[in-house]
């Protein structure tokens, strides 16, 4: 009889073993950053993600992806630049939520030139009359990623 009791217990906690530990009953954490979504004057401009590191950190695994991108002057060369007013500002958002530590920079010819203000979740974009390829670089504590968006200021 004793013998039926542990065998009977022991089936059943690998049943709930596996039953608890199937991929169907965990999420996974995701495997690259959040969308962003920028809007200016309330529309939604187009974007394109850049480079990014990030960590996404399991129950019983963690996983690193890099992805490595082209340049932003690169990236934009595939982009149709939004036309926007002088002094314009982009609120950045992002899909899940989250509000990563923000940077943005102008892309002059092929490097990164001067960085733009960015007050909270806003950034001032410039308000001179030209083509502008704009780089955001969002930072998360599990990793970083950068997206890039052409705007012309009309």
């Amino acid at each position: 009889m004793k013998k039926k009791k542990y065998l009977f217990t022991i089936i059943m906690l690998f049943i709930f073993n596996v039953v608890g530990c199937s991929s169907e009953a965990t999420e996974e954490p995701p495997e690259m950053p959040p969308e962003v979504i920028v809007k200016i004057n309330g529309e939604n401009i187009e974007t394109a993600r850049g480079t990014y590191k990030w960590e996404s950190k399991g129950l019983f695994s963690n996983k690193t992806v890099i992805a490595d991108a082209a340049l932003p002057f690169q990236i934009a060369a595939n982009m149709k630049a939004e036309i926007i007013e002088q002094s314009s500002l982009a609120n950045i958002e992002f899909n899940d939520g989250s509000q990563p530590q923000l940077h943005a920079y102008l892309w002059e010819e092929e490097k990164r030139g001067e960085a733009l203000l960015v007050n909270q979740r806003e950034i001032t974009l410039p308000s001179e009359k030209g083509k502008y390829i704009i780089e955001i670089h969002a930072e998360w504590t599990n990793g970083d990623s950068s997206y890039i968006l052409v705007v012309e200021v009309q």
